[in-house]
């Protein structure tokens, strides 16, 4: 995943909207590449801000967010909490025309990353013209150095339509994990299906690999059922499919669920047994 750093400078206001908007002309977008060159940016959540709407100011689907955030509780996000956002070219006005007032706009900064150069913004990430780079920089030549900031555009601060997102699909193994929500999901709308909940110690084998899927092993679910498994510590909530029963012989009875390594992972677990809670429907 990427990362992005923010440089503090006189004059700049690094906030992302208010309690009222997500997005306003004070604000300063700081955008950096990722995967495939698509440009992302961190949103501060301020008060009154929420995920859903958060997903609707920008266009995207609540899947999208959970591709670019996998670690992030969705179902407990507070304010200064960072969500990347992927920024489409479309929605970066990079031309100005003759009306054009930037103070109504918000300003699109990219920070210069260790083997860019002119050429590759110009022709790779923002197909602009060199020469319009240069001159929004202050650029006396074509050198670029890591860590700088170039002004590259500008955006509305009225948000991005959803047909300006390119969607693309989710790994196979975030795919799972969404998957996995959507059926727990199904079940918590079950009028037949009744919720249970406790919580305990879980375990995992810190040493195995991490598999791409997300498993537990427990006493009370159901087998092929889904588990909703909340990490206290960290505020991570991650779902997993019962594949048995826990064995009688090979762990204590505080131990109420077994996982598999990459659902203790995604959970942030740093030790073999943690804390966790647990909702499942039977």
């Amino acid at each position: 995943m990427w990362k992005i750093l923010f440089l503090l400078l006189p004059g700049y206001v690094f906030a992302t909207g208010d309690s009222l908007r997500y997005l306003t002309p004070r604000d300063t977008i700081i955008l950096s590449v990722g995967a495939n060159d698509a440009k992302i940016f961190e949103h501060k959540i301020e008060k009154g801000q929420t995920i859903f709407s958060l997903a609707r100011f920008y266009g995207l689907k609540m899947d999208a967010l959970r591709y670019l955030n996998p670690s992030l509780n969705f179902d407990a996000v507070s304010p200064k909490q960072r969500i990347k956002i992927p920024i489409p070219n479309r929605a970066i006005i990079r031309y100005r025309e003759a009306k054009f007032n930037p103070k109504l706009y918000t300003p699109v900064y990219y920070r210069v990353k260790k083997g860019d150069n002119l050429f590759r913004l110009s022709k790779v990430y923002f197909r602009m013209p060199e020469d319009t780079i240069k001159a929004r920089a202050n650029l006396k030549s074509g050198a670029l150095q890591p860590g700088q900031l170039i002004l590259i555009g500008w955006m509305n601060p009225q948000g991005v339509p959803a047909d300006w997102q390119t969607t693309q699909p989710l790994p196979p193994s975030l795919q799972k994990a969404a998957d996995l929500k959507q059926h727990f999901d199904t079940y918590s709308r079950n009028a037949k299906k009744k919720e249970f909940k406790h919580q305990g110690i879980a375990v995992w084998q810190k040493e195995a690999p991490a598999a791409r899927n997300y498993y537990a092993l427990h006493d009370k679910a159901p087998i092929n059922s889904i588990l909703e498994i909340h990490n206290p510590v960290t505020k991570r909530t991650v779902y997993a499919e019962v594949l048995g029963k826990i064995p009688a012989t090979a762990y204590s009875t505080n131990v109420v669920v077994i996982l598999s390594p990459n659902t203790a992972k995604l959970l942030g677990a740093k030790d073999a047994n943690f804390f966790v809670k647990i909702k499942y429907y039977k």
